[in-house]
């Protein structure tokens, strides 16, 4: 990759910043989701994965994009990244595959979309995994309060 000593500081302290970030949402959301870091070229997945808590049919994968070199490459900065929600969907073979709920593209210094990406999946996710009475909304019924006394 040929770029200058500057857009490679640039590109670590954006590297840097959107490891912390995830790191952050997994903190966050932890107990409703799990991160990971893959390897894309063996799981398949991205570099940076958020599944949900004991479930394996979604995930939020996040991978990076370089720009004049590859994967092979030991001094390669990411310039952008890829992202995409997945959930897996019944193949006609009785199998199953990952389809793609929703995807993006976001250049290095866009990363913060990236992160609020990741947040408002984790976010879902965490709500389809929380007990009924997310809202405050209990089985319950409470006593009606007394009438007003005319």
């Amino acid at each position: 990759m040929d770029t200058t000593g500057d857009d490679r500081e640039r590109l670590t302290a954006t590297m840097q910043a959107l490891d912390d970030g995830l790191n952050r949402i997994a903190q966050k959301y932890d107990g409703s989701v799990t991160f990971s870091y893959e390897d894309p070229e063996t799981f398949g997945a991205g570099h940076f994965v958020f599944y949900p808590e004991n479930d394996t049919n979604s995930r939020f994968a996040i991978e990076e994009q370089y720009t004049g070199t590859d994967w092979s490459d030991d001094d390669r900065l990411p310039t952008s990244w890829t992202w995409t929600a997945q959930r897996r969907v019944r193949h006609p073979d009785g199998g199953t595959v990952w389809g793609i709920e929703r995807e993006g593209e976001s250049r290095a210094e866009d990363f913060w979309q990236v992160l609020v990406e990741a947040e408002k999946w984790a976010r879902r996710t965490q709500n389809r995994t929380a007990p009924s009475n997310q809202f405050g909304i209990g089985h319950r019924r409470r006593p009606e309060p007394p009438a007003p006394r005319l």
